[in-house]
């Protein structure tokens, strides 16, 4: 190969070029026949075939390149579609997260504000109790004095009644 940059073959390396070219293109999978120096039509049409066939692959080359750029856009778009929402997933799971502490504070106000009221209930019931019983014993000593004051009462009338027919038989002796 000659120094100068971007030449491969010059007029003295011609042999040496075609043999390399020949040994490279069966290395990857082209015919071998290329015959750089022939003047007759069947070699010329075989190194038409070979530069023809390298035109195609480079084609196919250029398709593929094209194809894989289309899919590495696409995948791309993808991603930035997907990272956009994962970010407003994120932001959903936080709104969330943030609600259910709301919740869970509320809640556990509510539970506490609940026990209070409770408690309040019972000592509520608890001081009713004491007045019920309190108010029952009120009413069977009321009942119980009652009773006395009755029975006293019906001595005092039988009291009454033997004073008044005593008075009777003393006034009716009297008279």
């Amino acid at each position: 190969m000659s120094g100068d940059v971007g030449t491969f073959a010059d007029a003295g390396n011609l042999e040496h070029c075609a043999k390399y070219l020949n040994q490279t293109l069966v290395t990857f999978g082209f015919p071998a026949s290329l015959d750089l120096f022939a003047t007759d039509p069947v070699s010329i049409a075989r190194t038409c075939n070979c530069m023809y066939a390298l035109l195609q692959q480079r084609q196919r080359d250029i398709e593929f390149r094209e194809s894989t750029n289309d899919l590495r856009q696409r995948m791309q778009s993808d991603i930035s579609r997907l990272e956009a929402k994962i970010e407003r997933m994120d932001a959903q799971l936080a709104a969330k997260d943030r609600e259910l502490a709301t919740l869970t504070r509320t809640e556990a106000k509510n539970t506490a504000a609940l026990k209070a009221h409770i408690e309040k209930l019972q000592q509520e019931r608890d001081e009713f109790q004491k007045m019920v019983i309190g108010n029952q014993q009120v009413r069977t000593q009321q009942i119980h004095e009652t009773k006395k004051k009755e029975k006293e009462y019906i001595k005092l009338q039988v009291s009454c009644c033997i004073f008044s027919h005593k008075i009777c038989n003393k006034h009716s002796m009297e008279i």
